[in-house]
């Protein structure tokens, strides 16, 4: 049987072995606890950064170049919205079933413009205004459809329902479906030869249509009628063939233009619609000067 001596040295062994164990324990607790209070102030000061820097209210995407990030204001409908209004446009952008007008024709309408004299487009949009200088030389009769369509009010308040950044802005369907139009077709197309190394111009008007893609000039159907696009930046004839009837030049406003443009849809897929942002026509006024 173990001694007094050996039962006291057994005991204070006991004694130091726990009190190891629970400063053991309460070290181990006291680094849960300093782990708890370092993450909940990271979470913290997370939150903070987030929220001072969301006090903008701004959606930012990156265009399809990879090269520009536009930060689009979230109210910015909002404001093209208010814009759109009080020019006389309805609240919301124009739907199937809601179009912007009803407007159609039997056929495209006889020649009235004098081809010796020059024509001007004056477009006043949500985002601001424009002018096009009007090819009636090379493209008489789609010019012509243009200038009638225009002074009979039928582009006002026609939402640009298809715009891909770094690329082009897609207007003139009442219903903003992309599939809208007079209620005729335009012939003939009045397409521009092949032209290299710029077919299209940065601020190039032509006139959309149902070509199909590979398909040559002369294959192309006549599907020209009300609804146009505006080139964003230079296009070679293999970015985009020369099957696009090009009505109009852009001659002052290009920043307009390319605002519409910042605010267009980058996804791929999404093939620009609808925009992020979608503005609308206000208007066209033809002169001569």
């Amino acid at each position: 049987m173990p001694t007094e001596k050996r039962q006291r040295q057994k005991e204070g062994r006991r004694a130091r072995l726990e009190a190891e164990r629970k400063a053991a324990k309460q070290r181990q607790l006291m680094r849960r606890v300093i782990i708890v209070v370092i993450v909940a102030v990271l979470i913290v000061g997370s939150v903070y950064l987030l929220t001072r820097s969301s006090g903008n209210s701004t959606t930012t995407t990156t265009t399809t170049s990879s090269t520009t990030t536009t930060t689009i204001p979230s109210n910015a409908q909002k404001q093209a919205n208010a814009v759109a209004v009080a020019a006389g446009c309805p609240a919301e952008p124009a739907t199937s079933a809601k179009p912007a007008n009803t407007l159609h024709w039997a056929k495209q309408p006889a020649m009235t413009i004098n081809t010796s004299l020059p024509y001007y487009a004056t477009v006043a949009t949500t985002a601001g205004s424009f002018k096009i200088k009007l090819n009636t030389a090379t493209t008489p009769v789609n010019t012509n459809n243009f200038i009638f369509l225009a002074q009979h009010g039928f582009y006002n308040c026609n939402p640009f329902h298809r715009v891909i950044p770094g690329f082009m802005d897609q207007t003139g369907d009442p219903t903003g479906s992309g599939s809208g139009g007079p209620g005729y077709a335009v012939s003939p197309n009045e397409f521009p030869a092949p032209k290299s190394p710029i077919q299209y111009p940065a601020g190039a008007v032509a006139m959309a249509n149902s070509c199909p893609q590979g398909d040559t000039p002369a294959q192309c159907p006549t599907t020209n009628g009300s609804q146009f696009f505006i080139v964003a930046k230079n296009l070679s004839n293999t970015y985009l063939a020369p099957q696009y009837t090009y009505i109009g030049q852009v001659i002052a406003g290009l920043s307009v233009v390319e605002k519409i443009n910042s605010q267009g849809n980058p996804s791929q897929a999404a093939n620009g619609v609808p925009p992020l942002v979608i503005n609308r026509i206000l208007s066209i006024k033809i002169t001569n000067s």
